[in-house]
């Protein structure tokens, strides 16, 4: 049963080329708070470097848990990094929904046993996404 899901933060939550928000996909992840558990986590030297992208205390609003590879001494595609993150979320890597954009990021949270979502296009993806997370509703209920 998915108990969390952690979303990438560039390509994903922010648009790679403009660093802009992508304002559906985080109006989407606010929508999921307090159904799932939260986290970001991103390939950054540090987690300034993530909240100096965000409004204050935005991050801190929408995620459980903010992991930057740069404060941990992981990155990803290293297993650590991603079983870091399920234990700051309190739930097992099966628990996990990881969401990457690239693909060696997902097939490595896949090997730590993590279900993961390859996030290609901001409006697909999103879509595909919300289907995915109402598919694992219906399973647990």
């Amino acid at each position: 049963m998915i108990k969390a899901i952690i979303f990438d933060c560039f390509g994903v939550v922010l648009d790679v080329q403009s660093n802009y928000k992508i304002e559906p996909v985080v109006e989407y992840i606010a929508s999921l708070k307090g159904q799932f558990k939260l986290a970001m986590l991103s390939n950054v030297p540090s987690r300034e470097s993530l909240d100096r992208r965000f409004a204050e205390g935005e991050l801190d609003q929408l995620f459980d848990a903010v992991v930057a590879s740069g404060d941990t001494g992981y990155e990803k595609p290293q297993p650590e990094i991603y079983q870091l993150t399920a234990a700051q979320l309190g739930v097992q890597p099966d628990e996990c929904l990881f969401i990457d954009d690239i693909d060696r990021f997902c097939e490595a949270a896949d090997v730590v046993g993590m279900q993961t979502h390859r996030f290609i296009d901001p409006e697909f993806s999103l879509n595909e996404l919300k289907l995915k997370v109402e598919g694992l509703r219906e399973h647990t209920n």
